[in-house]
């Protein structure tokens, strides 16, 4: 009967508390209502007050973890850019105490691989090896972990890590393939192209495919900034001077078609004014003095 009571007094509560968090959503900017949320923001604390709900509570700030990234990629017209920036600096407390909550929730844990190192490697790492621990069997974590340590430019941990993977019951013959590209060549663009394309297509989610087609195209954008400082190294050995401006190659680029390193056909736009763009949709920067070409933001770059 206590049980019973405890029970009915819970789902009272939540139906209360329903369309308060709705005014409240409402009526307060994303991050702080997810500091809101946060406001135990110690795993051990949060399960000590979990009351045994730790499944149904895991899957609450599961969800809010989600909802806090994914609503930074929306753009004016309400549609997901994943080229967007993304604020990640409370990502990581949502995500830890999901998996204090639920050790088991891989999902969880491969989310912030593929999100967190853009913002801090480290606590990626972190919260892959607190999975590993609870988890030791799981080859998807230790693909996610070979991916982090890619990513960080450790080959050597990266190739072990696939090559741990790979050894695992049901795991894909593919992932110790990438175990011996990674020990052998990992820094290339090449090998980058290849481990996000394998990646896209084992994707199960649209966030994960999104992230991976992001960075596909980080690298096509990376060879067409090679491939225009080598316009521009030619036009300066003709001519003996750095162009103005880059409308000076678009007779050149839309006359040839070269191949990246990675194999693909580089397109680089040409707008109505001349001006060029990579093909995540930015302007390339250009210094005339230095006669260079490069994106106006950092791309991870295997090659530097």
């Amino acid at each position: 009967m206590k049980t019973y009571l405890a029970l009915l007094v819970i789902m009272v509560c939540l139906a209360i508390l329903y369309p308060i968090q709705k005014i409240i959503d409402a009526s307060h900017p994303e991050e702080e209502r997810v500091q809101q949320f946060l406001y135990i923001s110690s795993p051990k604390n949060v399960k000590q007050f979990s009351f045994g709900f730790d499944g149904a509570l895991a899957d609450l700030y599961w969800l809010r973890a989600v909802q806090y990234y994914g609503r930074q990629l929306l753009n004016d017209r309400n549609e997901v850019v994943f080229a967007q920036k993304v604020d990640q600096k409370l990502l990581y407390p949502m995500l830890d105490i999901t998996t204090t909550l639920d050790p088991q929730y891989i999902q969880a844990y491969r989310f912030g691989a593929l999100f967190l190192p853009d913002y801090d490697p480290k606590l990626a790492l972190d919260l892959l090896y607190k999975g590993i621990k609870e988890n030791p069997n799981n080859w998807r974590l230790y693909q996610s972990l070979g991916t982090t340590y890619w990513q960080s430019k450790d080959y050597k941990k990266a190739g072990e890590a696939f090559l741990k993977a790979g050894d695992m019951p049901k795991s894909p013959k593919w992932l110790k393939i990438i175990g011996g590209v990674m020990l052998s060549q990992g820094g290339s663009r090449a090998t980058a192209c290849q481990l996000y394309a394998t990646l896209y297509q084992e994707a199960t989610d649209d966030f994960a495919k999104g992230q991976m087609e992001i960075q596909l195209k980080r690298v096509y954008a990376l060879n067409e900034i090679d491939y225009l400082n080598s316009l521009l190294t030619r036009y300066k050995e003709a001519t003996d001077k750095c162009p103005q401006t880059l409308s000076a190659l678009t007779q050149t680029i839309q006359q040839n078609q070269e191949k990246g390193e990675c194999g693909e056909i580089i397109q680089i736009k040409v707008n109505e004014k001349g001006e060029l763009s990579s093909i995540l949709g930015d302007k390339f920067y250009y210094d005339p003095a230095s006669c260079k070409v490069s994106m106006p933001y950092r791309i991870f770059d295997p090659l530097k």
